[in-house]
């Protein structure tokens, strides 16, 4: 019986994970499909239900993007040590009929910067305090970088600030010139809101680096001012394909078909122009 796979999340139907699960799975000759599981947040039973019925419903791992990466561990039998540490699951996999967290967040957004940038001891400003931020902040405090932190709800920034041993900012006292490299880790800029930025190219001079882990739109409006004020940008599919590959690597036990699952990535991009 074919094995599904999909992602958990609300609303994900212009995920790009898919396209590139599904072309691994055909490079590697593995007999399973992976779909879309929108899960509606306004009934707190759907994602519970969701996870009790994995065996019914044939599900052998899945994905787990916004709003659900922080509320998945309470439904998960195991957690690998990253996940626990950081509070937050994408990654799931159903083993033995036990729900088991990963978190590839991490792996992600470290393998999509070094792609640019070496991070070791560089002063790094992360937008958010979410599931994604957490995970994307331990890692770089464990690189060796000396990462701060902001987000629009100052207890949340606070708590992860104090959690894992860095420094908080506050908005309207970010300092011009002082980092490097900003990473947005918030959904400010997605849609329907894709005009709207929480910095802008006066607050980013100096900085190396911007990257943004959202997807649609590919080139939202923080990296439009990063560019303005001279930076270099990530775009977030580059993260998206790397956790992409890390959570691949979880399911089956084996290294990723990076480069099929990249050119089914972008050929999908070029589709949606």
């Amino acid at each position: 019986m074919k094995k599904v796979y999909g992602i958990v999340g609300h609303p994900v139907a212009k995920s790009l994970s898919p396209v590139m699960h599904n072309a691994a799975f055909k490079k590697e000759g593995i007999d399973a499909e992976y779909v879309l599981f929108d899960i509606d947040p306004d009934d707190p039973d759907n994602l519970a239900n969701f996870c009790y019925e994995t065996d019914l419903n044939n599900i052998a791992g899945f994905s787990v993007t916004m709003p659900y990466k922080e509320e998945m561990m309470v439904y998960m039998d195991h957690y690998d040590p990253l996940a626990k540490i950081v509070g937050s699951v994408n990654t799931v996999a159903n083993e033995d009929s036990k729900l088991v967290g990963y978190n590839t967040d991490a792996t992600g957004a470290i393998e999509a910067l070094r792609e640019k940038i070496d991070i070791k001891e560089r002063k790094i400003l992360i937008l958010g305090a979410g599931g994604a931020a957490r995970a994307i902040a331990y890692s770089l405090k464990e690189f060796g970088a000396e990462v701060y932190v902001y987000n629009r709800t100052k207890e949340k920034a606070r708590a992860l600030a104090m959690e894992f041993e860095l420094e908080v900012i506050d908005f309207d006292k970010i300092p011009v010139g002082k980092f490097e490299i900003v990473i947005n880790a918030t959904p400010i800029g997605s849609p329907p809101n894709t005009e709207e930025s929480l910095l802008h190219a006066e607050h980013l001079k100096g900085v190396y680096v911007v990257m943004d882990i959202i997807t649609y739109p590919m080139k939202t409006q923080l990296l439009k001012e990063a560019e303005k004020a001279g930076a270099e940008i990530i775009t977030g599919e580059r993260m998206l394909l790397h956790q992409a590959c890390g959570q691949f690597e979880i399911w089956f036990g084996k290294i990723a078909p990076i480069k099929e699952m990249e050119l089914a990535l972008y050929q999908e991009l070029e589709r949606r122009k």
